[in-house]
Formats: C-alpha cells, structure tokens, sequence
C-alpha cells in the first residue's frame, strides 16, 4: 500500500515539527519512502550535503552554526580525505559558550568562546567566519593540513579573509592547542599556491632548511610566455612541480612533456612530485639539495 500524500505546503526537506503542524501523522512520517537525514527531519529525496546542512539547523535552536571541519569544506577550504568524509557525515555545530551544547546522534556538537561578527549567514546557512574558524580547525589539523588551509584562505586568486585577520584572531585566542601551529602557518603563509599539495611540498623542504621556493612564477623567453610552474628557485633555475592524478591523462602527458622540453631548453632543471614523495620525504629534500648544490 502506497503511503499517502504529503501536503503540498511541505517542502523537499522538512523537520518533523513542521510536518506535524500541517496534520501529518508521526505513522507517515516513519514511512520508508521518507529519508532521515537527521533526528528531527525528513526528506522527500536523498539531500547533497549542504542540503542536509541547511535542514539540520532547521531543527536546532536558532542560535546553532556550522564550525570546525565542517565549516571549513562550506566555504570550500581544503581538508585531508579521511577529515572531510566525516566532516560530512558527522557535522560541526558550534553554540556560544554561554549555551548548552548541541547533543544530537550524527553531530558533533561544539561550544566556543564567538563575537557578533565570528558567525556568518552564507546561502542562508550561518556558519563560522573564516578568521574565527581557521583559529577552530588549528586545533584539529597538522601543520602540513593547516598551512594549506591557511593559503587557501588568503590565496590571491579567490580570498576569504586576509593574512592580517588570520594574524589578529591568532593574537586574540594567543595560546592553548593549535597555537604553536597558527604562529608557523602565519609566518609560512603564501598567497600565490594554488593547491593543498604545493602548500605541503613547499613546507617540506622549508623545515628541512632549504632555501624557500617561490610560487607559481611565470617563465617567458622574451616577450612570449611559456608557464607558470608551482615552485621555482629562481637564482638556481630549479623549477619544482607537483603532478597530481590529472597529469596522468595522455593528452595532459603529451603537454607536460612539450612544456619541460622548453624549459629545459632555456636551461632550467625539474624536480617532478608526486603523492608518492610524502612517503618519503626525506628523499625528496635530498633530491632538491643536490640539485641547488649543484648549481651553486
């Protein structure tokens, strides 16, 4: 037997109070062609993420936000796989400190010391502001994972919050866990990486000692430019590239090749990475210090 019609004034996604209000029965809402994002709410269909975002705050209380972890992946910051995937599946809801803190089954609740402008309303979701959530994550994330973060956040191309706001919520929450790696992030920040991976090469080889590599550089002949390439060392004309899995398309192949090729010609070197190089890190810096030594 078919379950019967929803009423027309409920949307795709609604909380169990609201479809208690239009007269629905609690035996309806257990229907199994209803989803369960959360306790408290159904869907008509299966939500993405930021769906299931906006309907959970629905049924919390009115002052509750999106923090941490998954606050970050919200406004679109990089995170390692494992913290993303449950980012998603066990959401970040902060409340001031003054309030109780959210118990629900499937979200983590957090209680942190906020101001009027550390919560934001983005696509009608209220989530932490990026200055204050940077400061949330710190204490969950390594070094590696943080700088990346942090140069996606004052990252040139697309910023959300400037080096100086990063620098007065540090100084603000001086202290305590994740302070330690704030201080390194804000000191190694650089707005011109363009991904997670270069941010953590470059960290790499800075703590091994070696000289800091310039980002994402253009290299003309004359007038006519032939790339831009992720990290150069430029008194040593040593360029620095991380390929990730899309370098393994043969027509993206075929291009690499034409570009190294050219670089090589005007008499540049190449230290290509790869995922595998995190294995062993220690390799790698030593390849790139032969390298300098050489051209020293």
């Amino acid at each position: 037997m078919r379950p019967s019609p929803l009423p027309s004034a409920l949307p795709t996604a609604f909380t169990v109070s609201a479809a208690l209000t239009e007269g629905v029965t609690l035996k309806r809402l257990r229907a199994k062609d209803l989803d369960r994002p959360f306790h408290g709410t159904r869907a008509r269909v299966a939500l993405e993420n930021t769906e299931k975002l906006r309907l959970l705050l629905q049924a919390l209380p009115s002052h509750a936000f999106v923090c941490n972890t998954t606050a970050a992946l919200l406004w679109g910051l990089p995170l390692p796989m494992k913290e993303e995937a449950d980012a998603w599946a066990r959401p970040r809801i902060g409340v001031a400190r003054a309030e109780t803190r959210i118990r629900r089954a499937g979200v983590f609740g957090h209680r942190l010391e906020t101001e009027e402008d550390d919560v934001l309303v983005v696509d009608g979701i209220r989530v932490l502001a990026p200055a204050r959530l940077w400061v949330d994550v710190s204490r969950v994330l390594s070094l590696p994972h943080l700088l990346a973060l942090t140069d996606a956040i004052i990252s040139r191309r697309d910023p959300i919050a400037t080096l100086g706001g990063l620098m007065t919520a540090h100084h603000r929450f001086r202290g305590g866990r994740g302070a330690r790696s704030r201080e390194r992030a804000l000191e190694l920040a650089d707005d011109r990486a363009e991904s997670p991976r270069e941010s953590m090469v470059r960290l790499i080889l800075i703590e091994a000692g070696l000289p800091t590599p310039q980002c994402n550089v253009e290299i003309r002949d004359g007038h006519r430019f032939i790339a831009r390439v992720d990290m150069l060392y430029p008194e040593s004309r040593l360029i620095i590239e991380y390929d990730g899995d899309h370098h393994r398309d043969p027509d993206q192949w075929s291009r690499d090749q034409i570009r190294r090729a050219e670089l090589e010609a005007l008499g540049y070197r190449y230290v290509t990475v790869t995922r595998r190089d995190f294995d062993d890190p220690a390799a790698l810096v030593r390849r790139v210090r032969r390298l300098l030594a050489a051209a020293a």
